[in-house]
């Protein structure tokens, strides 16, 4: 049995359990049952339910098997999008940022919802010390030395041979390591424009993004599109036919922050397009490994035939977050990437590549993302349930399919940067939704990261940042 079996049958299960064949309240099939109609072990079966479980939709009874208690979808509306504006703008996102409070959160009161990083307890804490342990054993050396740009052949085998996980087909020599994926992002965007070009990026995007093109004197547009969707490629191209596009920056799989996957129909059409109009496109799929299905979603690089697809990914939000280490496959534009890397910081680091390779080699990595897969839905969906039990019932949310992240339109009378200070006060941090916008859109979104190991303190909080929200309804009627 493949190891990944469990967890297709506890999919399979929800799937049942969300289309009402096993309605809230019901008991699930016997072991014995599923057993002999499926053909697989009662191990398995156990397995699949433990993650049922873990997610809070079934309970197993002593005697009496095991109960239906909720689904894992949501009545709540998906989040609207904010209009277009399809003309090159300055990115002046450093303003925007100002409005924010980032706090010392040293005090342990607080509880943090604004970082999109996994916490401390769900890294693969004693994998990560052998890794290290075992990078530092060379008696030649090579941890100490510099590595080439590119980064170490060897990691770079090991990440390409994982491409056929997305139904790619990645050599070593496309593989370039780089010191996070905002890295990656930012020397593929150095390699196919120069100061004053125009790209076109999804809206909302990671702030990150923003200050990164930013920092390179860009003009971007902003493209939104349906929330489950995603962007709308006639629209895409329609601007490209014009207005003169130097590159597109976009998201393949669960979008930070409203956890927008795209169709693999679309993925295909994106990179069908970008190899028609001759526009780079740098898809950067930093969550595909956080997937919450049986199979890992493919990118827009899985159906790129001519290079024109610059892939960007990391390890730092699946494994280890101060590593640092990153990747991209630049495809046709991989010569420059490399020497843009070499003049910006030489290498990435040697034993950090080094550990990570261990980490990839023993099937550590592997081990570590079946636990981390089913704990991370587990969080967003009791992260959902407060949502709707504490917070006002006419706020819209996102409901990904991975990631770490929630999306939550609030009632437009909030103003998420004073929600913010109200919520600090309160010893409870979350991201207001303009972060995620050039011109400061999103005034009454905002972000919230499901990326603690739950317990009643989390829950508390969640509760408090209700009851805030819920009182300036009460404020703005007084």
């Amino acid at each position: 049995m493949k190891d990944f079996q469990y967890i297709a049958l506890a999919d399979q299960f929800e799937i049942s359990i969300n289309n009402g064949t096993y309605p809230v309240g019901s008991k699930l099939p016997s072991l014995r049952s599923i057993r002999e109609q499926l053909k697989v072990s009662v191990g398995t079966i156990l397995k699949a339910f433990m993650v049922l479980e873990d997610k809070g939709l079934i309970v197993g009874k002593e005697r009496s098997g095991f109960m239906v208690l909720r689904t894992s979808v949501s009545s709540i509306h998906l989040p609207q999008y904010v209009e277009n504006k399809t003309f090159a703008q300055e990115v002046a996102i450093g303003k925007v940022l100002q409005e924010a409070s980032f706090p010392d959160l040293e005090n342990k009161s607080y509880v943090s919802f604004f970082n999109a990083v996994l916490s401390p307890d769900l890294l693969p804490f004693n994998a990560l010390r052998r890794s290290l342990q075992q990078a530092s054993r060379d008696l030649t050396g090579q941890h100490l030395q510099y590595e080439s740009a590119a980064g170490n052949i060897h990691l770079r085998t090991e990440i390409a041979k994982r491409s056929f996980l997305w139904q790619g087909k990645l050599a070593a020599d496309d593989v370039i390591i780089t010191n996070g994926a905002l890295e990656a992002v930012s020397l593929c965007l150095r390699a196919v424009t120069k100061m004053g070009d125009t790209v076109i990026v999804q809206s909302p995007i990671y702030h990150g993004i923003l200050q990164t093109i930013e920092s390179l004197g860009l003009k971007i547009i902003e493209l939104s599109g349906s929330p489950l969707a995603g962007i709308n490629i006639e629209e895409l191209e329609e601007i490209c036919k014009s207005q003169k596009i130097s590159a597109c920056l976009l998201i393949s799989n669960f979008n930070n922050p409203n956890g927008i996957m795209l169709s693999n129909e679309k993925k295909q059409a994106i990179a069908a397009f970008a190899e028609r109009m001759k526009i780079p496109v740098i898809d950067d799929d930093i969550y595909g490994d956080l997937h919450f299905q049986a199979q890992r979603p493919t990118n827009i690089k899985s159906y790129d035939e001519e290079g024109w697809v610059m892939l960007c990914s990391s390890f730092s939000k699946s494994a280890a977050p101060g590593y640092r280490i990153g990747w991209c496959a630049a495809g046709r534009f991989t010569d420059q990437v490399v020497k843009l890397k070499a003049v910006t910081n030489v290498a990435t680091a040697s034993i950090v590549q080094l550990s990570l390779l261990q980490l990839l080699k023993t099937g550590a990595y592997d081990r570590h993302l079946r636990k981390l897969r089913p704990e991370l839905h587990r969080l967003m969906l009791l992260t959902i349930q407060a949502v709707e039990n504490y917070f006002p019932s006419d706020i819209r949310m996102s409901r990904p399919g991975g990631g770490l992240v929630l999306w939550i339109e609030l009632p437009e009378y909030i103003n998420a940067f004073e929600l913010q200070q109200k919520a600090i006060d309160q010893f409870v941090n979350i991201a207001p939704g303009p972060l995620f916008s050039n011109n400061g859109d999103y005034i009454h979104y905002i972000r919230i990261s499901c990326n603690n190991v739950w317990n009643t303190k989390v829950e508390e909080a969640l509760k408090r940042l209700g009851r805030i929200i819920k009182s300036t309804r009460v404020d703005r009627g007084r």
